[in-house]
């Protein structure tokens, strides 16, 4: 019998140098009482909605800007790509977010950078077949993944902050 695989699914892992964070974090905490609830189906505060693409407006996130796309570049090969919007979360105890994707205007791939030394997983699923894979990630680590690929946030048991993205690929 021969298996014939109609669909891969990747989540790609690595990490950016953690010195990097350390632009950002006075810019979260003087900034995070501005971040609202979201009509997501979550509890989280979220940059999303006030800004499109904190990555590219603030200028605290130029050089994790810089790092995210270079490891956007190895996995791509080359391929042109752009970042076209980014946002900050940040989920208290017992922050969640349901399964959910990021496929809009094919996005092409999504990513998920995490700023928080404690974090809950994050878990990945294929519908209809209901194959899931939850990944603990650690403060640093950055995972790239297809837009189209379902994920959500389980029970936080302490305080996760993370940077979503989502970049589009030129053909």
């Amino acid at each position: 019998m021969q298996e014939i695989i109609l669909k891969k699914v990747s989540v790609f892992k690595t990490s950016i140098n953690n010195h990097l964070l350390k632009t950002i974090f006075p810019y979260i905490e003087s900034n995070k009482n501005e971040f609202k609830s979201t009509y997501w189906d979550c509890n989280t505060q979220t940059s999303f909605g006030i800004y499109l693409n904190i990555l590219h407006q603030v200028k605290e996130f130029k050089h994790i800007r810089k790092a995210i796309e270079e490891k956007i570049d190895e996995i791509l090969e080359d391929k042109p790509f752009y970042i076209f919007e980014s946002w900050l979360n940040i989920y208290g105890e017992g922050g969640y977010q349901e399964f959910h994707k990021h496929d809009i205007c094919g996005t092409g791939g999504s990513g998920v950078l995490y700023l928080s030394e404690k974090n809950s997983a994050i878990e990945f699923s294929i519908f209809p077949e209901d194959k899931r894979t939850k990944v603990i990630p650690n403060k640093c680590e950055l995972l790239l993944f297809d837009s189209t690929t379902h994920h959500r946030v389980l029970d936080s048991k302490n305080k996760r902050m993370s940077l979503a993205f989502n970049f589009k690929i030129h053909e």
